[in-house]
Parts: structure tokens; sequence; C-alpha cells
């Protein structure tokens, strides 16, 4: 009801005589307009500390979280669209930055101003309007309130365009390859032992850290470690032999299962300890994943992976894939457990036969292997300098 309610709120505000869009001032919108962080929050960033000339201006609806980040950085740059006045804000602004969504929602939103989606990910599941489970309805609102009004719609590589194109039903010319801002960091890896320390107040001794980030599922929790001779104390003997410390990151609404297997070596690592865990990816070691998109980012690392696929059939039947499961993972996929200490021994011991396919899909959809950032803004001041000459 939230978005029915802001549409309808975003019409009447319309409805009055707004100024006309100022193009240096930026709005950038991530999930419901409740969270900071995907691209939206690391392109904020950059544009907050390098561009003096440009207002930048968070929407957050979140108000404990709102507060807190406008404690932090300056309330100046936090807004919120639940009122007409916050609602007349963003409409006052030329340029709309989102990673999920919209700042406000209407139809014909950018005849007069520019609306960038930066999105979220590699699209290897089919995504917007190709997920087969879209209904009928939502997917006519999906193009009116969305798909219509995006100027253009980023990507990170010039294989992908087709796709991006076909799943929010635009022409290709409206798809740029310019990269994810908030893979940026992972050029800059952070100080490890530090943000552990800050994290978690008594750690062992450890030589290497696994990111263990498995999709969340529809249809049922998610089986950590499926293995059927899965011991847990000899894996916590294991781990402790090669100092091993390994975190777990599962979907907000299944957190709590990964407490059964929290030990000492073994530790949860999700929204609740870390916000968004894309700019630290460059500090882990290892990941651990299923599905999920977060490889795509981590290949930017040339670091090691595996892939724990245990029910692959019944998640790519209910999602689908845009590429061959098999072609595009490039990391072993153990079946027991005996063959995953094998592997995860094999890595602490410098083994790494995966290298080679690991680069050769990362060149396939990384193109962008820099910071991007100030790239992003570049290209769009010069599209603003066009307009306005």
């Amino acid at each position: 009801m939230g978005k029915i309610r802001n549409l309808c709120m975003t019409q009447l505000v319309r409805m009055k005589k707004i100024k006309e869009p100022d193009m240096y001032t930026w709005i950038f919108s991530s999930v419901d307009n409740c969270y900071y962080n995907y691209n939206s929050r690391y392109l904020f960033e950059y544009v907050k500390e390098h561009l003096p000339q440009i207002t930048p201006i968070f929407v957050i609806n979140e108000e404990g979280l709102r507060r807190e980040l406008s404690k932090k950085y300056g309330e100046q740059y936090f807004i919120e669209t639940e009122s007409k006045e916050g609602i007349r804000r963003v409409l006052e602004a030329g340029v709309w930055f989102t990673s999920a969504g919209l700042p406000v929602y209407g139809p014909r939103l950018g005849r007069n101003r520019l609306i960038i989606n930066l999105w979220h990910g590699v699209p290897l599941k089919k995504i917007a309007l190709m997920d087969p489970n879209l209904k009928k309805m939502s997917r006519i609102y999906f193009k009116k309130i969305f798909s219509e009004n995006y100027t253009w719609i980023l990507t990170t590589a010039r294989e992908l365009i087709p796709v991006m194109a076909k799943s929010f039903q635009v022409c290709e010319e409206q798809i740029r390859v310019w990269g994810q801002p908030r893979n940026d960091l992972i050029f800059f890896p952070p100080d490890r032992k530090k943000i552990l320390g800050e994290i978690y107040p008594a750690l062992p001794n450890y030589q290497k850290v696994i990111l263990y980030a498995p999709t969340f599922r529809d249809y049922g929790n998610t089986r950590l470690f499926p293995f059927e001779d899965f011991d847990k104390k000899a894996f916590q003997d294991f781990l402790e032999k090669e100092q091993i410390l390994l975190l777990l990151r599962l979907h907000i609404k299944e957190a709590t299962a990964a407490e059964d297997f929290v030990n000492s070596r073994i530790r949860c690592f999700g929204s609740k300890e870390v916000g968004d865990v894309t700019g630290m990816l460059g500090m882990f070691d290892l990941l651990i994943t299923d599905y999920s998109s977060i490889y795509i980012d981590y290949l930017l690392t040339d670091k090691p992976m595996i892939f724990l696929p245990y029910d692959k059939e019944r998640y790519l039947d209910g999602r689908g894939m845009n590429f061959d499961y098999e072609e595009v993972t490039p990391g072993p996929k153990p079946k027991t457990m005996k063959e995953f200490t094998e592997e995860l021994r094999a890595f602490c011991h410098g083994e790494d036969s995966w290298k080679q396919k690991r680069e050769q899909v990362s060149k396939k959809f990384n193109e962008i292997r820099r910071p991007c950032s100030a790239d992003i803004c570049k290209q769009v001041l010069l599209e603003i300098k066009k307009r306005t000459e």
C-alpha cells in the first residue's frame, strides 16, 4: 500500500506548479526507499565527497535509519518521500539514481529529467519482466512505472546488453556499460583485522577468512553445509586445524538459521553485523555461494570460490537462468563433506586449479575492471551540459 499511496500523492503534487527540475540536484534511492545500500549508496558517497557543484540527497523513509545517517553525515543529505514536501523536493531534482524502485512513483516522470537505474547485480537469473513468476498486472505496472521512466539502465559488460534490454523491455541504446559503483571498494580492500575486531569482541587466531553467502529461497529454508555426511564437530576441528574463520551471511528472513552453526570458528555476518557486504569483498580469501550473483562481483578479486548448488534443478526451474549455470560458475561443486573439506584444504595450501576459468567468466561479465563512480558522474555531467546548452 505504501507505493500506491506514494503514487497518488505524487500525482497530487504534480498537479500544482513545481519548479523546473534542477539538473545539479541529484536524488538517490534504493530498496523500497528504506535502505542505504547497493550501488546508490556508493555513488552517493562518491558524489558527496568529490562533486561540490552537485547537491546529493538520499531518500530514506525508515525514520530510525534516516536519523542515524543524518547524525553521521548531516541531515541536509537525507529526506523522506512520505509527505508532499518530500515528494516535491524529489520532483524538483533533475537527476535521479536508483538501485531498486524509484524515489517517487508515477508515469512519465522521465520526460524532463535523467532517471538512471544503477541496478544491483549481474542478471544470472531472469529478472524484472523476464521473471516467469511475475503476474500480468505486475508486468503492466512495472513497465509503466519503472521501465518507461528510465533514461538509462547500467550494466557491466556488452554481452549483458540484450539481456538487460529484454528484462526491462527498453531499447538496447538505453543500456550503458558503465559498471557498478558498489564494486569500487573491491579495488581498495578494507582493514580486515580492524573491521572484524569491531564486530566480534574476541576471535581465535586465523589465517584465512571465508564468506559463505547462499541465496534466499522462496520455497523453503536454505540448507547450510548440505551434505549427508556433515559432522558439525569434525568440521569445527577442521577449521581449527587450518585456522579458518568462516562468516555466514544469510538473507535477513533466515538469519536465525545461522545460529545453529555458530562456534569459535563460524560466526554470523548478516545484515545485523554489516548492512552491505559488497564493499568488503576484497577482505575475504574465498567465497562460498550457490546461485547468488555476488560471485560475479567477487571475481574482480581473482580469488577462489566454491559452489553448493544442492537444489539446482528446483531453484533454476523456478526462476530460470539467462546463462548455463555450469558454464558460468568457475569453482568446484562438492557433494559430500569429505569433498568439501578437501577443496578447502587444497585452497589453504595454495592450490588453485580454477584460476583460468575464473578469468574467462570474469571477462564475460566484468568489462569494467576499475573504480567506475567517477566515469559515471562524468557521463551524466556531459549529458546535462548537452541538454542545458
